[in-house]
């Protein structure tokens, strides 16, 4: 029964083992094969023995890409692949086909199991790592002869090829097994009764078989053990090998089985053959397939030698511990030596030993992760140090992996080792991460940069560096800078750089770009004269949507997320806010026929907020409402034609106010704000939440969501109404103070094509908004007036009169005014119109006028899906408002242009290739109707420049050459008061300007009279003044100077008032027959009328050489008076005596002078007088100086003197305080007669005042107060 269960078990076996089609790949006349089964290595290595070959060897890199190739196109991935590498018994690897181990693509750091890892294998990146062999994977054969193929529809199939006969020389094996498990056959290895994946020859081909072991070459003649040869079944000789050469002898085998020595017994051939090269005998034996499993020939009886053993072979006999065994691996370091960068293979023998001998060998990793050997050399008894440097011409390239490899040996067995490996050591700039994802909205991200070597420097030039350049492929992204400079020093030198992603306001999907870093040839680090390619990082960037919400008409608002409302209510309003940053905007609005109309914007990120009023004069003035300098990136752009104004922001936020006409002078505004991805469902108030579902527009301050459509219910437009003086239209700017983090500087850095970095580094590097820039259709920014900002000062006009370009006045607070106005409460028309207007023809004039602009029929043709039914619905409903077709046809033409503009400049696939550059732009046919106001039908539109009709002028054709400039008046009621702003230019209301560098302004001093009023006989010399268009409305004049100065000055008498008579011209010759006054006055003591501009004294005032000075000001030359109104001041009432600090007695020494500084001071911080006074008589000799320091030399010891000092301030206040002087005798007079020295902290220090021998010097220590007790 026994007997039947172990052949049950034998077949059982048998059957599980069948060979299975695979993929078969033929590489220069050799078949590799890649199994789809997954294996133990040993038993990977026995299915390739039994095809005709061996787990696959690797020896070139051509081979390497090959066998990288069958298994990416054959295999998922990330599968990884046993190889026939493997752990010889000295621990190196070699081939389990017996040819040379000669190159190599270790992992980094590997291999590195030296006594439990002891098989290879490929990991998923087709790199090799050391593994324990009884995991299962996949593997490839390599055959020893080209083997035949059978092709299927799916599959390429094989079949396992006969092993191959060389005629009539059985000496010549048809298979050589010498891999590194072949000593698993010898009986001294045994294996435990339950192991897996044991030793089966039950495939073999019947042939003749050599075997090459270092437990033994020729099967063994005694019966083995059950379990040994590493199978349960081992197979012996029942006999003796033949003595003859080339003589083929049949000798009987015998299986063992439990208990029985021969259960089963066959007979195979051996034959003795002679290798005459190498001078040895051998046998070969011609071998059937076992009869079953697990079942395997023996070979050889020696045993592997235990740990901590060696021998020549690694086998019994021989085995033993007498060699110099080293403590763990070796440990590479880095550091500097004369200079240069010096590294150390650092080990520890167990014990030293005088006759040890260690082979050092160090090597670096190439770019495929082979082994490059660099250098070897042999160290004796207690050298435990190898050094590797560059000193003796090039020895090794930095960027690279380096590791060292120590065998110790004696000399008189140099065939017995103990060989250990250092881990890898990357010497170089360390880069990470290498792989990088960025959203459009995303924060910047870091790169990490470590040096993980000194950085050392030729002797002459002690503050070299290592640059590293960076370079960019695509613009998708910009970096924090484009250089990066390690000076000299240790290593772990850490630098960061930040990257993000580009907000480009495109849909133009997901991009990647590499960044790449270069170090141009350094000639003072001469260790980074040679270095490995650095690898490049790849930045992936993600397309973000960005969105925009339109104001338009009376106005009809569209939300981010394209729902629309109308919103008929005025005051301010809460047009959008981002709860992700410091960012929001708000818009005003007045009553407008029978409904609301917009007529202001403010907008505000961080501390920046710009505004554009028109509300209370219908002059659209745009102005910086922040007190600090604007951030770069932070601009005020106009239009050519005064009427429309872009905020432009850091983040790429922007907002565009475009005026309109209603009828006659009056205007509304049409409003337009375009966010980042930033904000993206981080949005609030009238534009609704943005997050691409306009379910949720409609939601209030208080979170309460209503639904509609028409006119916005008042319950969500008035929860986001703000109170008067809330407001950013009443922001006065505050402390000078940043309120929130300020842009960065990024960079763009590129190379050209002699690898030259081509930098460019902006606060606004991020946004690459896309625009139409053509013709004469440009921009004018307008430029804050100036103003402390975070510790910089912006240069005003009067500083660089060279300087071209426009400066807004500064408006003080003049700007600023209270509005609150009442709701329109009329009835909302309908159709017909009082002017008889039914829907049906407002439907039709709205549709036509689109349809039928020049701008409407290239947008339609362009974008045939524009979305202008909504744009004829606001166009139908302003016509009923505002019953005037021309009105609203024109504002709908407009918005159709807006949103024709939006489309095509964000869908770059109607982008066109430029035919100068080569480079995608917008399409150009946009561009060249983008004229403002259709050139107001007095002309047609040509490249984006308005050409007019005859007679017609100005960027929009609207003024008749007929018309001269009209001059209304000086803004702000025309005065400047010199305490609120720098006058130095004004502002004038008026009517047809025309844009040109011809602007001018005449002005002509005025004259007061001794009270103040005008002197309307004066006739002051005109002076010609350069002028700039603030708005359609609105000029800019610079004055020749400013007429009142603060500035006291007591030989120069003062002017507090002073002004100008100004007129306008458009060409600097013909100048408008109206004319208005500005007048500047002090408002510290003047009053002035703006009707008049006639002024008159405060009665709460001084002056002083006809300076101004308010009440409770100092008078200019005696700070102890304080203005009291009517002209008068009186004594300043609250001064503060000087207030003493009390001191301790302190302690003087005979004849040596004394210097003590009278602590007191004075709370108003002005001059004292320092008095000695009476009685008691200060000591004879102490003299107290203007300064307050007293001195004295005392005469007597052991004695105290108290002395009385007065102190009194400007303004005549006195106190008085007395101090105790103990003189006492000096303790440093015993140390060859040296000097007491008083120190800070009341300690006294000797001080030798002749040459004294070294010796005697440190005697004369500080001595503590309590040695003069």
């Amino acid at each position: 029964m026994r007997l039947i269960l172990w052949f049950a078990f034998i077949y059982f076996i048998s059957a599980q083992t069948l060979v299975e089609g695979n993929y078969v790949e033929n590489f220069k006349g050799v078949n590799y094969i890649l199994s789809s089964n997954f294996k133990t290595w040993q038993d990977a290595e026995n299915d390739c023995i039994a095809r005709g070959g061996h787990l696959t060897s690797v020896h070139s890199q051509e081979e390497n890409n090959f066998l990288n190739t069958l298994i990416n196109t054959r295999t998922t991935p990330s599968n990884t692949i046993w190889y026939g590498g493997h752990r010889n018994a000295n621990r190196d690897f070699v081939w389990s086909d017996g040819t040379t181990f000669s190159w190599t693509a270790w992992n980094g750091g590997e291999p590195n199991g030296h006594f439990t890892e002891n098989c290879l294998h490929r990991l998923s990146n087709g790199l090799w790592n050391d593994l324990r062999c009884g995991q299962t994977f996949q593997y490839i054969c390599k055959l020893d002869k080209v083997a035949t193929t059978t092709t299927t529809t799916t599959t390429t199939t094989t079949t396992a090829p006969s092993l191959p006969h060389i005629v009539n020389d059985t000496c010549q094996p048809h298979f050589l097994d010498a891999s590194s498990t072949i000593w698993q056959r010898s009986t001294g290895f045994s294996i435990e009764p339950e192991a897996s994946g044991v030793r089966c020859d039950r495939q073999i081909k019947t042939g003749w078989y050599r075997f090459k072991s270092p437990a033994g070459s020729i099967m063994p003649e005694q019966c083995p053990n059950i379990n040994s040869c590493g199978t349960t079944l081992p197979i012996w000789l029942n006999g003796s090998h033949p003595t003859e050469v080339n003589v083929s002898t049949s000798v009987p085998v015998c299986v063992v089985y439990p208990g029985n020595c021969c259960a089963h017994k066959y007979n195979i051939d051996i034959k003795r053959c002679q290798d005459e090269v190498q001078g040895e005998d051998y046998f070969v034996y011609n071998l059937p397939a076992t009869p079953g499993c697990p079942m395997s020939y023996c070979i050889g009886n020696e045993t592997r030698c235990p740990d901590g053993e060696r021998s020549p072979n690694g086998f019994s006999p021989g085995c033993t511990n007498e060699f110099p065994k080293l403590k763990g691996k070796p440990e590479v370091t880095v550091g500097s030596h004369g200079n240069r960068i010096r590294f150390t293979c650092d080990f520890e023998p167990e014990q030293i030993k005088n006759n040890a001998k260690y082979k050092v060998s160090w090597y670096t990793r190439t770019s495929d992760g082979n082994a490059e050997l660099v250098k070897t050399e042999t160290l004796h008894g207690n050298q435990t140090k190898s050094f590797l440097q560059n000193t003796d011409g090039q020895k090794f390239c930095l960027q690279k992996n380096f590791f060292c490899e120590v065998s110790s040996v004696f000399p008189d067995s140099e065939d017995i080792s103990d060989t250990k490996r250092s881990d890898d050591f990357f010497a170089g700039i360390k880069i990470s991460p290498t792989t990088i994802d960025l959203a459009e909205n995303d924060a910047p991200k870091e790169l990490k940069f470590e040096t993980t070597v000194p950085i050392t420097c030729e002797p002459l030039f002690p503050d070299c560096a290592v640059d590293l350049e960076v370079a960019q492929t695509q613009n998708n992204g910009v970096l924090s800078f484009c250089k990066i400079s390690f000076k000299k020093g240790p290593a772990g030198q850490v630098k960061t750089m930040e990257v993000v992603a580009k907000r480009d306001f495109i849909d133009d999907g997901d991009k990647s770009m590499k960044i790449k870093f270069h170090i141009p040839l350094t000639l003072f680090v001469p260790d980074w004269k040679c270095h490995a390619e650095f690898p490049d990082v790849t930045v992936h960037t993600k397309d973000v949507t960005t969105a925009n919400c339109y104001s338009n008409g009376d106005p009809h608002i569209t939300t981010f997320d394209n729902r629309r409302f109308d919103h008929y209510r005025v005051g301010d309003y809460v047009y959008t806010k981002s709860g992700a940053r410091l960012f929001e905007v708000h818009v005003r609005t007045f009553v407008c026929a029978s409904v609301s109309c917009n007529c202001g914007v403010a907008a505000r990120e961080g501390d920046d907020v710009m505004v554009v009023d028109m509300c209370r004069d219908n002059v659209p003035r745009a102005r910086f409402a922040s007190t600090v300098e604007p951030q770069p990136g932070t601009r005020i752009n106009r239009s050519p034609d005064g009427k429309v104004f872009e905020f432009s922001f850091p983040s790429g936020a922007s907002v565009r106010f475009e005026a309109r006409r209603w009828f006659g002078n009056t205007y509304y505004a049409n409003i337009v704000v375009k966010l980042p991805s930033d904000d993206y469902k981080n949005t609030s108030g009238l534009c609704g939440i943005w997050d691409s579902s306009s379910s949720n527009d409609l939601t209030s301050k208080e979170g309460q969501k209503f639904q509609g459509g028409g006119q916005a219910p008042l319950g969500f437009t008035e929860s986001w109404k703000l109170t008067p003086g809330s407001s950013l239209f009443y922001h006065r700017g505050g402390p000078q103070k940043c309120l929130a983090e300020r842009f960065k500087t990024y960079c763009f850095c590129s190379e050209n094509a002699q690898n030259n970095q081509v930098i460019n580094c902006t606060t606004n590097a991020i946004v690459d908004r896309p625009k139409y820039i053509v013709g004469n259709n440009q921009y004018q920014e307008l430029n804050f007036p100036g103003a402390e900002h975070c510790g910089k000062r912006r240069r005003r006009r009067r500083d660089v009169e060279t300087q071209k370009t426009l400066i807004l006045p500064d408006d003080g607070e003049d700007a600023v005014y209270f509005y609150d106005p009442i709701q329109p409460n009329k009835t909302l028309p309908s159709f017909p119109t009082p002017n008889g207007i039914t829907e049906v023809q407002a439907i039709f004039n709205c549709d036509k006028a689109l349809r039928e602009s020049e701008s409407g029929k290239v947008c339609l043709e362009l974008v045939p899906d524009l979305d202008i039914d909504g744009i004829i619905e606001s166009c139908v409903e302003d016509t009923k408002i505002l019953d005037d077709i021309e009105v609203a046809t024109s504002s709908a033409v407009g918005v159709m242009k807006d949103a024709c503009e939006e489309v095509t400049l964000r869908n770059i696939t109607l982008w066109k290739t430029d035919d100068t550059t080569g480079q995608l732009q917008p399409p150009k046919a946009v561009a060249e109707i983008l004229c403002p106001n259709e050139c107001s039908g007095n002309g047609y539109c040509a490249n984006a420049t308005c050409v007019c009709d005859e007679g017609y002028l100005s960027a929009d054709c609207s003024i008749h050459e007929d018309d001269p400039p009209v001059l209304v008046k000086v803004a702000f009621n025309g005065l400047c008061d010199i305490r609120q702003k720098d006058c130095v230019r004004t502002r004038v209301i008026g009517r047809n300007f025309i844009n040109s560098e011809s602007l001018a302004c005449q002005t002509k001093a005025l004259k007061f009279t001794t009270d103040h009023s005008i002197d309307e006989e004066f006739n002051g010399e005109a002076t010609i003044q350069s002028s700039e268009l603030l708005s359609f409305a609105e000029l800019s004049c610079d004055l020749p100077d400013v007429p009142v100065d603060i500035v006291f000055s007591s030989t120069q008498k003062g002017i507090p008032v002073g002004g100008f008579d100004i007129r306008l011209s458009n060409n600097g010759e013909n100048f408008s027959n109206e004319s208005s006054q500005f007048v500047v006055y002090d408002s510290k003591c003047l009053q002035c009328n703006a009707t008049t501009k006639d002024c008159q004294w405060k009665e709460d005032s001084c002056r002083v050489n006809n300076y101004c000075f308010g009440k409770g000001d100092a008078h200019p030359l005696d700070w102890c008076k304080v203005c009291s109104g009517e002209n008068a001041f009186e004594p300043r009432y609250d001064n503060l005596a000087p207030v003493f600090r009390p001191t301790e007695p302190i302690k003087v020494f005979k004849d040596q002078e004394m210097s003590f500084v009278i602590p007191v001071f004075d709370p108003e911080q002005k001059r004292m007088k320092y008095e000695l006074i009476e009685p008691p008589s200060p000591p004879l000799g102490m003299e107290i100086s203007n300064g307050g320091v007293l001195t004295w030399t005392p005469k007597e010891e052991n004695k105290t003197f108290t002395v009385w000092i007065k102190v009194t301030d400007i303004c005549g206040n006195s106190s008085y305080s007395t101090y105790d002087f103990e003189v006492v005798n000096c303790p440093c007079q015993a140390f060859n007669g040296a000097e007491c020295q008083r120190g800070d902290n009341g300690t006294i220090s000797c001080v030798c005042l002749l040459d004294v021998p070294e010796k005697i010097v440190p005697l004369a220590k500080s001595v503590n107060k309590k040695h003069l007790q």
